[in-house]
């Protein structure tokens, strides 16, 4: 049920993130599952949405070099996550969490109002 829910709030507000990592953040998980959990969620909507390019004729050479190619920056993002991770303390980490989310969430409310 929540993931069908989520699969609606993501389709309107064009993000995995919101509100996908919110439910997440309320699991009451540790920082290292929560991010595990995270990348999990992203793989899976970014595999369902690579599939439904595909089928609908949408995923083309040129576009899925391109895609394959930015998953660099992606990985470099995520390792320097991890240091960043490794060094903060967990309720460092929450409000890091909570605060980009919170920016992520103004910026699709402005975004989508003018």
């Amino acid at each position: 049920m929540f993931g069908g829910i989520n699969g609606v709030a993501a389709g309107m507000t064009g993000s995995d993130v919101i509100p996908g990592v919110p439910y997440l953040q309320s699991l009451g998980l540790k920082r290292d599952m929560l991010v595990q959990a995270m990348g999990l969620l992203f793989l899976t909507a970014t595999f369902a949405i690579t599939l439904a390019f595909q089928q609908k004729g949408l995923l083309n050479k040129e576009l899925a070099v391109s895609s394959v190619l930015f998953t660099i920056p992606a990985l470099v993002g995520y390792y320097i996550g991890a240091k960043v991770r490794q060094r903060i303390s967990e309720a460092r980490f929450r409000l890091v969490l909570l605060l980009s989310l919170l920016l992520l969430g103004l910026y699709i409310v402005m975004r989508n109002s003018f």
